[in-house]
Formats: C-alpha cells, structure tokens, sequence
C-alpha cells in the first residue's frame, strides 16, 4: 500500500513522508480496537481486516523509516531494534490479555462474549491512540527534513 502511494505520488510534485503514512495507518488501528468493544459480527471482521492491512503496511515502511531517521551506518543494528519490539510486545500484550481474561471469568474458569476482552480492547485500543499521538510528534519534528528533499 505505500509503495503505491509512492508510485502515484511520484508522479506529481506532492510527496508524503513516512511518518505522515506511519500516522495515517496507526489511526485506524486505533479506531479498529474501539470497533471491537461493540458485539456484531462484522465489527469483528472490519477490525481484523483494518489491522491486518494497517499491520502489514506498517512493517513495510519501518525498513525505509529506519533508513531515514537514523541514516544507513548502522541500519542493521537500527531495525533489528524495531523488529524485536514486535515480539516483545506481543508477549507482553498477550500476556496482559491473558491475565484480564482471567480476572473476567466465571467460576466455572469459561468466559463467553466481549465482555471477556472489553478492558483488553479498550487498554490496546488507547495505546495505539497514544502511539498515533506520538508518530504525529514524529512528522511534525521531520516535517521541515522532508520539505527540503522533495
């Protein structure tokens, strides 16, 4: 998906950088987790749609974002660092999800519905908000490095 924003950016004399595609794409994962909290289906299926895309986009650019913000010296080391954040947070992501599953159980230790998940939904869901937040910071401290480059 970026690259083909690229491809038709490239064409005019508009260019987006990446924090702007990494703002862009962070929001929806956002509003995807909110879109969780209510209990149809196909709320369900546009969540994991809209993560799965965003998600996958996003792994795509943070090779070319690495690049750019810390230069190409030490890019090995850089996006090694971004990579393993994924893992770590997953564990710990997962792990919390586990431990509030838990605590909404009933005593038979089964727990039907989204009432299961609500606080999962809601704590990932403002911890994407926040990231959003913090990847609209990004573009604005780079916005000026872009308007040079293009």
């Amino acid at each position: 998906m970026p690259s083909l924003l690229d491809y038709f950016f490239s064409r005019s004399k508009y260019m987006i950088s990446r924090p702007a595609f990494l703002v862009a794409l962070a929001a929806p994962i956002a509003g995807a987790f909110f879109l969780l909290l209510n209990q149809a289906n196909i709320s369900l299926i546009m969540s994991t749609a809209i993560i799965g895309v965003c998600t996958g986009a996003i792994t795509c650019i943070a090779v070319s974002i690495t690049t750019e913000l810390f230069g190409t010296k030490n890019f090995s080391i850089n996006h090694n660092v971004v990579v393993a954040n994924i893992s770590i947070g997953s564990f710990v992501f997962g792990y919390s999800s586990a431990l509030l599953y838990r605590k909404e159980e009933n005593e038979d230790g089964s727990c039907l519905g989204t009432a299961c998940y609500r606080n999962t939904f809601i704590i990932w869901g403002s911890l994407c908000s926040l990231g959003t937040v913090l990847a609209l910071m990004l573009y604005a401290r780079t916005r000026k490095f872009y308007s040079k480059n293009s």
